[in-house]
């Protein structure tokens, strides 16, 4: 036979503080998942617009060494202009604002130049630029950023 004492009763289920301890575990472990996976976010992001910014400073150039028209009379220039939440493609020597012809290309939440009211223009048939160039792409709402380095050749010889 088994007899029971009064003093071995069975219990089931979960004391009070078995819960509450399991949950917050549960939901530190989520929170910082939830963290993780915003930071990586945002860095794809800026990497995204940076590859994005690339990708459009070459389509400018190689309009500029081909003599593209885009249906005007003469070949032209082609440039990038730069303000704080977006770009401008243009072509021209000048960037002009009235131009109905120019691109905006705005960024993402978040994303902005570091400086604004800066022309890169590629130079008809060479595609050169004068002077070498800094551009900064800054996320603010992790203070990351990253840094394009352009030659006299428009060319991109360093992100960092």
């Amino acid at each position: 036979m088994n007899f029971k004492s009064k003093d071995a009763v069975q219990q089931r289920g979960f004391t009070l503080i078995e819960m509450v301890l399991a949950l917050g575990i549960t939901s530190f472990l989520l929170g910082f998942i939830a963290i993780n996976l915003t930071t990586s976010q945002r860095k794809a992001s800026l990497s995204t617009t940076v590859t994005t910014f690339v990708s459009d400073l070459h389509q400018q150039q190689m309009k500029a060494i081909s003599g593209d028209t885009e249906g005007r009379a003469n070949a032209d220039s082609y440039g990038i202009h730069l303000d704080v939440n977006q770009y401008v493609l243009f072509h021209g020597t000048a960037y002009n604002v009235a131009d109905s012809s120019n691109s905006p290309i705005a960024l993402e939440n978040g994303l902005q130049f570091s400086t604004s009211g800066v022309n890169v223009i590629f130079s008809r048939l060479n595609g050169e630029i004068n002077v070498p160039l800094s551009i900064t792409l800054q996320d603010t709402t992790n203070s990351t950023q990253k840094t394009l380095h352009l030659n006299t050749y428009g060319v991109v010889t360093q992100v960092n």
